[in-house]
């Protein structure tokens, strides 16, 4: 009786996190380049609905440097915000809807691991586009 309470227990708790992380978003994925002094983050993910929080990378090898960032933020259908936020606690915010696409300026210090930090609320958002295109100061 205990092994099959175990198992149920075990089954609850897969299914609950499962959920969570449904309810945050599916298919994220990240792609980047750089040249130079300069480059551009892509973040997309192909639904995502509530909040989620992660490190996008900059550049690995430039810690705790000054950066120029020109973000855009792109929805198919619901809305959704996301917030960029500095080493030092600046940020840029963008909130985006389908018939209002975002775009935000402003400069970044990224951190030890050459990271900033990117916070997203969604409601039903269905292909989300973040386009963080940045030049080292």
């Amino acid at each position: 009786m205990i092994k099959k309470q175990n198992g149920l227990v075990l089954a609850l708790i897969s299914l609950v996190l499962g959920l969570a992380v449904l309810a945050c978003g599916t298919g994220y994925r990240t792609t980047s380049k750089s040249s130079g002094n300069s480059g551009e983050v892509r973040v997309r993910m192909n639904e995502a609905d509530g909040t989620d929080s992660t490190n996008v990378e900059i550049n690995e090898d430039y810690n705790h440097i000054r950066v120029a960032i020109t973000a855009s933020l792109l929805v198919e259908s619901g809305n959704c915000q996301a917030t960029l936020v500095g080493e030092d606690g600046t940020i840029i915010s963008l909130s985006a809807s389908p018939e209002s696409p975002a775009e935000g300026y402003g400069d970044l210090m990224t951190d030890a691991f050459g990271e900033i930090e990117l916070e997203t609320i969604c409601q039903n958002a269905k292909n989300v586009d973040l386009t963080i295109s940045y030049v080292w100061k």
